[in-house]
C-alpha cells in the first residue's frame, strides 16, 4: 500500500513538473518580448550605427537597411490578421498565478512598426517613400506614428516639411499632433510652418495648443517666447 502510494506520488509529482513545464514553454512561444534582430534588440543596431568606429557603424548599417527597415515595412503594410486561438490562449493563460504575457493586435503591430521607423532616426532615410505611401493611404493604424516618425529620421525636407504641413489639418485623431510634433523635429528648417504654430498655440484645443508651444520653441524659440512658451 504504501510502495503503491509513493508511486503515485512521484507519479503526480511528474505529471505537475510536466504541466509546469508545458505552461512555461507555452509562455516562451506565446509571449512577442523585445523584437530583436540577428539575436539583438533594436537600440543594439541604433546605437552601433552611431558608434565613432566606421566598422561598427557601416556593419549597423547595413544590418539595419538589409534586415531591420525590411522587416518593419512589412509590419508596417501587411500585418493584417491576429490568430483568435493566440489570444484566446493569451487571455486564458494570464488568468494564471506569475502569468502576464504581453499581447499586441495587429492594429497596434502596424502603428508600432511606423513607430520604430523613427526611433532608428536618420539611418531609416530608405523608409521616406513607405512612410509617406501610409501617410497618403486609408490604413488609420500606422498614420500617425509615421508623420512622427518623419520627423525622427530629419531627412529630405523639401518633400516632408510641406507634407507635415499639411498634415497638421487632417481629420483623423492624433495626425495633426504628430505632424505637428514631426515639424519640430526639423528644428529652424520648418520655419514656414510658425505662422500656422502661432495660429495653433492660441487655438481651442489643448493637446494642440502643448504640441505647438513645443514645435515652437524647437523651431523658432524667439517666436514661442511672444507668446508664453
Amino acid at each position: 500500500m504504501i510502495k503503491r502510494l509513493k508511486r503515485i506520488l512521484i507519479a503526480s509529482a511528474i505529471g505537475l513538473v510536466a504541466f509546469a513545464a508545458g505552461i512555461w514553454v507555452l509562455v516562451r512561444m506565446l509571449d512577442e518580448g523585445l523584437p530583436r534582430y540577428q539575436g539583438k534588440p533594436l537600440y543594439h543596431w541604433v546605437k552601433q550605427a552611431n558608434s565613432p568606429d566606421a566598422a561598427a557603424s557601416h556593419a549597423a548599417e547595413v544590418v539595419i537597411n538589409t534586415t531591420i527597415l525590411p522587416q518593419l515595412t512589412e509590419t508596417m503594410f501587411h500585418d493584417m490578421n491576429d490568430s483568435q486561438l493566440r489570444l484566446t490562449l493569451i487571455e486564458q493563460l494570464n488568468t494564471l498565478p506569475g502569468v502576464n504575457i504581453y499581447r499586441t493586435t495587429a492594429y497596434d503591430r502596424r502603428a508600432e512598426a511606423a513607430r520604430l521607423l523613427g526611433e532608428i532616426g536618420p539611418h531609416a532615410k530608405a523608409s521616406i517613400p513607405d512612410l509617406i505611401k501610409v501617410l497618403n493611404g486609408k490604413d488609420p493604424a500606422p498614420r500617425a506614428t509615421a508623420a512622427l516618425a518623419l520627423g525622427q529620421i530629419r531627412a529630405e525636407p523639401d518633400t516632408v516639411i510641406p507634407l507635415l504641413m499639411k498634415l497638421t489639418e487632417d481629420p483623423q485623431d492624433g495626425v495633426p499632433e504628430a505632424a505637428v510634433a514631426g515639424l519640430g523635429q526639423f528644428d529652424s528648417l520648418s520655419k514656414p510652418a510658425v505662422p500656422k504654430l502661432l495660429k495653433m498655440v492660441k487655438g481651442p484645443d489643448k493637446d494642440m495648443q502643448h504640441a505647438a508651444g513645443i514645435a515652437l520653441r524647437q523651431i523658432a524659440p524667439e517666436e514661442a517666447a511672444k507668446v508664453g512658451y
